[in-house]
Order: C-alpha cells, then sequence, then structure tokens
C-alpha cells in the first residue's frame, strides 16, 4: 500500500507515468538483487533449521512486536524518505517506492516460508526478544 501510494504520489508531483513505472521497477529489482545476491538466505534458513526447544525462562517476542521491530527502520525510515523526495525529486521518490514494494514482497515471501517450516515441522517457530533472537521451536 505505502509503495503504490509513493508512485501515485510522484505521478501526481509530475513525474510521467512511464519513468515513474520504470524507476519503480528498477528500486524492486536492485533490492530483490541485493538479498537474493548475497548469502543472507542461506544464513537465515541456517538459523531456523537449527532451531533447538524452547529453554525454560526464554522471554519469546510476540509475533506483533517482531513485526513492528522488522519494520522500524527499514520500512518506516523508507517512508519518510521518499515522503521528503517527493518534492524536489519525484523520480528518487518512485525509485523508493519500488525499493518499498521489493520490502514488501521480501515479507510476504519470509512469512510464506516461514509457515512453510512451520507446517513442514508441525510446530510454531519462536523467537528469542532480545538482541541474540535465538530462534526456538515448540510443538503445536
Amino acid at each position: 500500500m505505502l509503495a503504490a501510494a509513493g508512485l501515485a504520489a510522484s505521478i501526481a508531483f509530475g513525474l510521467a507515468r512511464g519513468p515513474a513505472a520504470g524507476l519503480f521497477a528498477c528500486g524492486a529489482l536492485v533490492l530483490l538483487l541485493a538479498v537474493y545476491g548475497g548469502d543472507r538466505r542461506r544464513r537465515s534458513a541456517l538459523r531456523f533449521e537449527q532451531a533447538g526447544p524452547v529453554p525454560a525462562g526464554a522471554l519469546l517476542e510476540p509475533r506483533r512486536r517482531a513485526l513492528a521491530r522488522a519494520a522500524y527502520p527499514s520500512t518506516i525510515g523508507l517512508t519518510v524518505l521518499m515522503a521528503v523526495a517527493l518534492w524536489p525529486q519525484p523520480g528518487l521518490a518512485a525509485l523508493l517506492a519500488g525499493v518499498l514494494a521489493g520490502l514488501g514482497g521480501m515479507s510476504i515471501a519470509g512469512a510464506l516460508r516461514l509457515g512453510a517450516w512451520e507446517r513442514e515441522r508441525n510446530a510454531r517457530i519462536l523467537i528469542e526478544a532480545g538482541r541474540a533472537e535465538r530462534i526456538f521451536e515448540a510443538p503445536r
């Protein structure tokens, strides 16, 4: 929603539809290449594969809080930058909207992958609150 609003706003601020769509697509593509071009996805998969049982006394983070923590600073900061760029540089705003769309796509892909792991293991994946962010699994 935020990415589509950013794209529409960049057009409303004077950027032609074709260049706006091209910059939007370029931003999304750059983000996808940055994420899938590195080994972050593989490292993340390894962390989830090594999830152990929940130890006594572990402070687990609610999913809503984990989602909010994941949204800051990337999604919130990018939205602010996109809004600030609208007036002087609507092209930059369209590019940032594409990056934001890429983040949204990666979030959806991650949620689907997490759901698949949980179904495969018949367990819930849990993340410990705090900086350690250890990953556990608990039977359903």
